[in-house]
């Protein structure tokens, strides 16, 4: 998945914060103390994956006149290429020294992972590369003009073990926004997305328990909710297999608390719910005010933040009814916010890897017997984030896999939030964000991921793509 190199051009972000890519790249003088020659130029540098999983090998061509050696700086966000806004280094900025008379190198697997493009991370590189010429006098150097990326091998995947498609969609709220098209309207598209990929386990976000029909009213007595909805879709459609973990509410009528639409849909033919998971907090009869916070996982928030921003994870234990494997599955949802302060968006950072790291303890907690976790959701922050990729970190660095990974990986450079753009393109920067993740823990490798997409589609159903991977539970 090398790329010959090119220009990088700005793009925007695909969330609040600015997603900034290279700006065309302008060729400067070479950087040299007086009366040290610089070093003879470079014609062509090129990376690829591998040979062995979490390898990248990179070959150049280079005069080798004046020079002591070549160095590869990498990143892992989008630096400095004759930009006077990028900053002059990536994030995890990491160098690469190689002796005079090379003209490959290929980094191993421990290398890159120290570089934090780890095989489990699902992490590319941003890289440049230039050569040195170090004397008694002072140095010299040639940089070669280009901003360039480049993903790490996969891992081979098991082929052993049950089989197990999971999914993760945020299907955006039903409340009315202004210039979206109504729930109603979009709940058929998001079913059929769902049945055109027959999942075993959806993890979904923003889901709710208000009207379908958008209403802001706060009664919902009477009236079809936006979780009835899509489970009456998709049973209309063919798949009334898929039910939903929970379906009520997760605090009662009235209480400040954020959308709560973090649910999981499984396939009921395929799977059985094992957790006790009850749907209402009383003996009275279901109805659209019966809640219970049973399976779920209240959010920390900042201290400044009032009630209404507290969000919950969900979970649950199911089981393959072929096989009896049992695994948790967690839909989480993320806080949203960003900011174009570096300083506020640290703070936020921060914030969505200790709502990640609260999930974590609590499934630790639970999970004696250490069965596999299957962790999705959209975590509202992305690789390229100059202010950070916390709960992302936190998750890989918990022994979490990104399926993102995966040995075959389909759109992989678009991003995964898609804005209800009628047509998308490859940002700037050469590869997608990706918001929405599915992580896995006690299983190793994917032999799948996708980010389900139309290049151009008018209709979309939601502002964020699904995406699906395919796993093996050992």
């Amino acid at each position: 998945m090398s790329r010959t190199p090119t220009t990088v051009r700005t793009s925007v972000a695909t969330v609040v914060a600015t997603l900034l890519a290279g700006l065309a790249a302008v060729t400067t003088a070479p950087a040299a103390d007086a009366g040290v020659a610089t070093p003879g130029a470079i014609s062509s540098v090129v990376a690829k994956p591998g040979p062995a999983a979490g390898q990248v090998t990179f070959t150049w061509v280079a005069s080798g006149a004046s020079t002591t050696g070549f160095v590869i700086e990498t990143g892992l966000t989008t630096f400095k290429v004759g930009d006077p806004v990028l900053p002059d280094h990536g994030r995890r900025a990491t160098y690469f020294t190689v002796p005079a008379n090379r003209r490959s190198v290929t980094l191993t697997a421990a290398q890159l992972a120290t570089a934090g493009a780890g095989t489990s991370s699902a992490n590319h590189l941003y890289y440049r590369f230039k050569a040195v010429n170090k004397t008694a006098s002072g140095t010299a150097t040639r940089n070669w003009p280009y901003l360039q990326n480049v993903a790490v091998k996969p891992a081979t995947p098991s082929t052993t073990g049950t089989a197990l498609r999971v999914a993760t969609f945020n299907v955006h709220t039903a409340t009315t926004t202004s210039g979206v098209r109504p729930w109603t309207t979009r709940v058929p598209g998001i079913a059929r997305t769902i049945l055109s990929r027959n999942p075993g386990v959806v993890s979904l976000q923003e889901l709710g328990i208000g009207r379908a029909d958008g209403s802001s009213q706060p009664s919902t007595a009477g009236s079809l909710t936006q979780v009835r909805s899509l489970l009456d879709t998709l049973a209309a459609q063919g798949g009334g297999r898929y039910q939903l973990v929970r379906s009520t509410r997760f605090a009662a009528p009235g209480t400040p608390e954020a959308i709560q639409g973090a649910r999981i849909l499984y396939d009921s033919s395929r799977y059985r719910l094992v957790s006790s998971c009850p749907e209402r907090s009383d003996t009275n009869p279901l109805s659209n005010n019966s809640y219970s916070s049973s399976c779920t996982i209240l959010l920390p928030t900042l201290s400044t933040d009032d009630a209404w921003a507290r969000r919950r994870a969900s979970y649950a234990v199911l089981a393959d009814r072929t096989t009896g494997r049992q695994f948790y599955v967690v839909s989480a949802h993320l806080d949203q916010r960003h900011s174009t302060s570096y300083t506020t968006e640290r703070t936020y950072e921060r914030l969505r890897a200790t709502q990640v790291r609260t999930v974590l303890a609590r499934i630790d907690q639970l999970n004696t017997g250490r069965l596999p976790v299957v962790l999705s959701g959209d975590l509202n922050t992305y690789q390229n984030n100059q202010g950070g990729y916390d709960a992302h970190d936190t998750l890989v660095s918990a022994g979490y896999y990104d399926a993102a990974a995966a040995v075959t990986q389909v759109n992989p450079r678009y991003t995964t939030m898609n804005h209800f753009a009628c047509t998308l393109t490859v940002p700037g920067t050469g590869w997608g964000s990706r918001l929405d993740v599915v992580t896995v823990k006690g299983v190793w490798g994917a032999a799948r991921w996708e980010n389900v997409m139309a290049t151009t589609d008018c209709a979309r159903p939601s502002d964020h793509n699904m995406v699906v991977a395919d796993l093996r539970l050992p």
